[in-house]
C-alpha cells in the first residue's frame, strides 16, 4: 500500500470486493434479483473507490468515457442505458475475484515450486515463450483465467521490464486464442449474426490467423529463439497438463451441464477447486492464501476501471438510434469483397483502441453485410470479425485480457502498450486482412 492508495480505503475496497463476490456468486446460483442488486450497488461502490486509488492517465480516461456514456444517455433521454451498462460488466465482480484467488492459491502449491525451479533455468527468450504459447493453449479454453496459471510460476523474482514482457506474451496468446476458439464469446456472438456459416469453417480459417498471430509475436519478441531452445521452453509446460486437466473439466461441464456462459463458469468453478484444495491443506497456507487475495482485492482498480468504462461505454453507443440508421444508409456494391473486409477489420480494431468494445460494431456490421450482395463467404465474415475482435484484445488496453494480463502479472497497464505492442498489432492486422481476402476469393469464387 503507498502513500497514495492509504491502508484503510485499501482495506475497505478489498472487504467491499468480497461482499461483491459473494452476492454475485449467489446471484449466479439462485438467480435471486436481491443478491443481484447487492452485487450491483456494492460494484458501483467499488468503482468510486477504484478511482480515488487508480493512475492518473487511468481516472482520466475513466472519467472520458463515462462521461461520453452519460452525454449519449442524456441525448436518448434514456439513462436506463447506464444501467444496463453496469449490469453487463456485473460479472466481472466475480469473475475478477475468482482469477486472483486463483491465483494465490496456484502460488502455494507445491508443483508451482517444482515448475518455478524448472523455469529458472530457461532464458528470458525461453520465458516469454513458454507465457505465450502456454497462454494460447489454456486460454483457449480457460479465456484469460489461463494468465492466473502461468503467471506464479514465472513472477516471483521476476524485475518490473521481465514481468512486462511477460504478460504482452500472455496477452498476445489469449488474443490468437479469441480468433478460433469456441469457448470465447466472440466466435459464438458472431457465428449468431451469420446462421449460414459454418463454425467449422469459420474455426479453421480463424486458427489460421491465429498461428500468424503466435508466429509474428515470436518474432518480434523472441526471434533468436529456436530449435532446442525454443523446445525446451515449450516442454516445460508438461508440468501444467495435470491441474489444467483438472480445470479445465471443471470449467467446460459447468458450461455444458448448467448452461453457464465462459465467464459465469469461471467464476463459479474456480472458487469450488480452490476450496477443495484449500482443505487439504495447513492452517497457516489457508491463511496466508486469504492474506495475498484480500491484499490483492484491495489493490485492482486500473483493470476494473477499464472493463467497466469501456463496457458501458458500448451499450451506450450500440443503444443509438443513429447508429441504426447509419448501417441502413449503406448500399451495397459502393464497397464489397476485400476492400469491405479490411475496412470492417480495421475499423473494429481501431475503435477496440478507443474503448469501443468490438461487439458493438460487430453487431451493427456483420448482419448488414451478410444481408446485402457484398460478395463476402459468411465464413469469412465471420472469421474477419472476429479476428478483429481477438486483434483488438490482444493489443488494446481497454480489452480484458491485456487488462487481466497487467493485474496478474503485477504491472501498470501502461507498460503493455509500446512500439512493440504497436507493431504486432499493425503488421499481425494487415497480413491478416490479406490472408482473410485470399480465403474470400477462394470460397467465392473471385480467384478463378
Amino acid at each position: 500500500m503507498t502513500a497514495a492508495d492509504p491502508t484503510w480505503l485499501a482495506r475497505a475496497s478489498g472487504w467491499l470486493l468480497v461482499g461483491v463476490w459473494l452476492a454475485e456468486l449467489g446471484s449466479i446460483v439462485t438467480s435471486a434479483r436481491v443478491l443481484s442488486g447487492l452485487a450491483l450497488v456494492g460494484l458501483v461502490t467499488y468503482v468510486a473507490l477504484a478511482w480515488m486509488r487508480a493512475s492518473r492517465h487511468i481516472r482520466v480516461l475513466f472519467v472520458c468515457v463515462t462521461g461520453l456514456a452519460f452525454a449519449i444517455a442524456w441525448f436518448a433521454g434514456d439513462w436506463r442505458i447506464l444501467l444496463r451498462g453496469f449490469e453487463r460488466v456485473q460479472i466481472f465482480g466475480a469473475f475478477f475475484p475468482a482469477i486472483l484467488l486463483l491465483r494465490a492459491t496456484a502460488e502455494s502449491s507445491p508443483q508451482v515450486n517444482r515448475l518455478q525451479t524448472s523455469v529458472e533455468r530457461l532464458s528470458a527468450a525461453q520465458a516469454r515463450a513458454w507465457t505465450l504459447y502456454g497462454s494460447h493453449a489454456l486460454g483457449a479454453i480457460l479465456n484469460v483465467g489461463a494468465m492466473a496459471i502461468l503467471a506464479p510460476v514465472l513472477t516471483r523474482d521476476a524485475g518490473d521490464a521481465r514481468r512486462a514482457i511477460l504478460a504482452s506474451g500472455a496477452a498476445h496468446g489469449v488474443g490468437t486464442a479469441v480468433m478460433w476458439s469456441p469457448f470465447f464469446v466472440s466466435l459464438a456472438f458472431v457465428s449468431q449474426l451469420v446462421p449460414t456459416a459454418p463454425l467449422w469453417q469459420a474455426m479453421l480459417i480463424g486458427a489460421g490467423l491465429a498461428v500468424m498471430g503466435l508466429a509474428l509475436s515470436h518474432a518480434i519478441y523472441t526471434p533468436g529463439l529456436r530449435g532446442t531452445a525454443f523446445a525446451e521452453s515449450v516442454r516445460l509446460l508438461g508440468g501444467l497438463m495435470v491441474p489444467t486437466a483438472i480445470m479445465v473439466s471443471a470449467v467446460v461441464a459447468a458450461t455444458l451441464l448448467f448452461g453457464l456462459s465462459g465467464l459465469q463458469a469461471v467464476a463459479v468453478v474456480v472458487p469450488i477447486v480452490c476450496t477443495g484444495y484449500l482443505v487439504l491443506q495447513e492452517h497457516t497456507t489457508r491463511l496466508e492464501i486469504a492474506r495475498r487475495t484480500l491484499i490483492s482485492f484491495a489493490r485492482l482498480s486500473d483493470e476494473l476501471l477499464i472493463v467497466v468504462g469501456s463496457m458501458v461505454l458500448g451499450v451506450a453507443v450500440g443503444s443509438l438510434p443513429l447508429v441504426g440508421d447509419l448501417a441502413a444508409s449503406v448500399t451495397p456494391g459502393v464497397i464489397a469483397g476485400w476492400p469491405l473486409l479490411a475496412a470492417m477489420v480495421a475499423l473494429l480494431v481501431g475503435l477496440g483502441q478507443l474503448g469501443l468494445h468490438p461487439m458493438v460494431g460487430a453487431s451493427v456490421l456483420v448482419p448488414l453485410i451478410s444481408a446485402g450482395a457484398f460478395e463476402i463467404s459468411p465464413s469469412v465474415l465471420v472469421a474477419a470479425a472476429v479476428f478483429a475482435w481477438g486483434l483488438s484484445a490482444a493489443v488494446s488496453v481497454w480489452t480484458l485480457p491485456v487488462a487481466v494480463a497487467a493485474t496478474t502479472f503485477a504491472v501498470p497497464l501502461s507498460q503493455l502498450w509500446t512500439r512493440r505492442s504497436v507493431a504486432f498489432g499493425v503488421v499481425l492486422g494487415a497480413l491478416g486482412i490479406v490472408y482473410l481476402g485470399a480465403v474470400n476469393a477462394c470460397l467465392t469464387g473471385q480467384g478463378s
